[in-house]
C-alpha cells in the first residue's frame, strides 16, 4: 500500500510520535499501528494481540520457564503453518489476510529463542509491545531485531539530519516502486514482451528478467519506505537490499538480497543445522527449504528453496577449492569475475521459473524452452 491513504497514515503516526508528550510518544505509535490494523484487517489485530500476549507471558511473567518458551514457540510455528496451509487461492472460503504475520512471526521466534538463551533478562512489557506494534515494518519488514530497537528507544531524540534522511529514503522508495517497478518494468517492458513470440527463447528469458526486476524494485522500494518511515520516528532499521544483482556467487547474492530474512535464517536455521549435522550441504538445503516454505507452503517454493540450497552448498565447497584460488589470482581474474557474475545472475533467473508461474507444468515448460529441449 503506497497510496495517498498510506501517506496520510504515515503523517498521522509521525506527528503523534513527536507532538505528544515524551512519555506518550511510543504509545502513540503503538496506538496508530493498532488502529491501522483494526481498520484494514481486524483479524490481524486479534492475532497479533494474542501472539503478543502469549510471548510476553512466556518471556516476562514466566521468566526462566523454558517449557513455557517452548510451548509458545511451537504455538507460533503451528499458527504460521496453519496460515500458510489455509490461505491458498483454491481455498477461497478460508482465506484470511493477516497483515504482516509472515514478518512479525519471525521476529517473535527470534525473541523467544533469545529468551531461551537467557539474553532478555530485562525485557519489559512496554518494550515488547512497542517492538511488535511498530507500523513501519509491520507489513513487509525488514525483520528488525529487538536489541537495536531497544537501544533506539532509549537514545531516541529529535534529529533534523535523521528526519531528512528518512524523507530522502522514502522518496527513493517511491521512485523505485512507481518509476522503475511499475512504469518501466511492469508497463514498458511488459508491452515489449507482448509483441514477441510467446514460444520463443527470448520471450521466456526476458520474462524472467522482467519478473526479477519487478520483484526487486518493488520489494526494495517497500523496504526503503519502511526504513525511511522508521527514521522519521527516530529509529534505525537494518538494510534489506545491497545491489544483489551485482553478486559474484549465490552466497553473496543472499548476503545482499532480503538481508534481514537471510541473516535470520543463517542464525536460527543454518547454524543450528550445521551444529547438529556437521554438514554445510544439509544445513544450506535445510535453510533454503525453510525460506521456501516461509514464502509459500507449496511444492514449487520448496523446489525453489532446494535449488538455492544446493547452489549455496556447491558454492561453499567451491570457495574452498584450490582451483578457485588459482582462477581468482590469475591474469584472467577479471574475466573470471565477469563469468561468475553472469553465472550467478542466470542461476537466480532460472530459480524464478519456479515462482513466477502458478503450476509446475508451466515451470517445466520454462525450463525446457530455456535449455532448448522444447518442441
Amino acid at each position: 500500500m503506497v497510496s495517498s491513504t498510506m501517506l496520510a497514515w504515515i503523517s498521522i503516526c509521525v506527528s503523534a510520535a513527536w507532538l505528544s508528550p515524551r512519555s506518550w510518544q511510543i504509545p502513540s505509535v503503538v496506538f496508530c499501528t493498532a488502529l491501522f490494523m483494526g481498520v484494514y484487517s481486524p483479524w490481524s489485530l486479534s492475532i497479533l494481540a494474542v501472539v503478543c500476549a502469549m510471548t510476553g507471558l512466556a518471556l516476562i511473567n514466566l521468566r526462566g520457564r523454558h517449557d513455557a518458551l517452548i510451548a509458545v514457540l511451537v504455538f507460533n510455528i503451528l499458527l504460521f503453518i496453519a496460515y500458510r496451509v489455509f490461505t491458498k487461492p483454491e481455498l477461497e472460503m478460508t482465506n484470511v489476510v493477516c497483515l504482516g504475520l509472515a514478518f512479525y512471526m519471525l521476529r517473535v521466534i527470534h525473541l523467544l529463542l533469545e529468551g531461551y538463551k537467557g539474553n532478555l533478562a530485562n525485557l519489559r512489557w512496554s518494550e515488547l509491545i512497542a517492538w511488535l506494534w511498530f507500523l513501519p515494518t509491520l507489513q513487509v519488514g525488514p525483520i528488525h531485531r529487538f536489541s537495536p530497537f531497544q537501544r533506539d528507544m532509549i537514545r531516541r531524540r529529535w534529529n533534523n539530519d535523521l528526519f531528512s534522511q528518512g524523507l530522502h529514503r522514502m522518496l527513493l522508495g517511491y521512485a523505485k516502486l512507481v518509476i522503475l517497478g511499475q512504469y518501466l518494468v511492469d508497463e514498458k517492458l511488459m508491452f515489449w514482451l507482448s509483441v514477441m513470440p510467446a514460444d520463443s527463447w527470448s520471450y521466456h528469458y526476458l520474462s524472467l528478467i522482467r519478473y526479477g526486476a519487478s520483484l526487486y524494485f518493488k520489494f526494495s522500494g517497500y523496504s526503503d519506505i519502511a526504513i525511511g518511515f522508521a527514521l522519521l520516528l527516530g529509529f534505525r532499521v537494518m538494510e534489506n537490499f545491497n545491489f544483489p544483482f551485482l553478486a559474484r556467487d549465490i552466497s553473496d547474492f543472499w548476503r545482499r538480497w532480503h538481508i534481514s530474512l537471510s541473516s535470520w535464517c543463517r542464525e536460527y536455521v543454518y547454524m543450528p543445522a550445521i551444529s547438529i549435522t556437521r554438514s554445510p550441504f544439509l544445513a544450506a538445503v535445510a535453510s533454503m527449504l525453510v525460506l521456501g516454505g516461509w514464502h509459500e507452503l507449496s511444492l514449487r517454493y520448496l523446489l525453489w528453496g532446494a535449488w538455492h540450497g544446493v547452489g549455496i552448498a556447491c558454492c561453499h565447497f567451491w570457495q574452498k577449492s584450490s582451483l578457485r584460488q588459482v582462477l581468482v589470482t590469475s591474469r584472467g581474474a577479471r574475466w573470471w569475475s565477469l563469468f561468475c557474475w553472469l553465472l550467478t545472475i542466470n542461476f537466480v533467473l532460472v530459480s524464478f521459473a519456479f515462482t513466477s508461474v502458478d503450476t509446475l507444468s508451466a515451470t517445466e515448460q520454462y525450463l525446457l524452452v530455456l535449455t532448448g529441449f522444447s518442441r
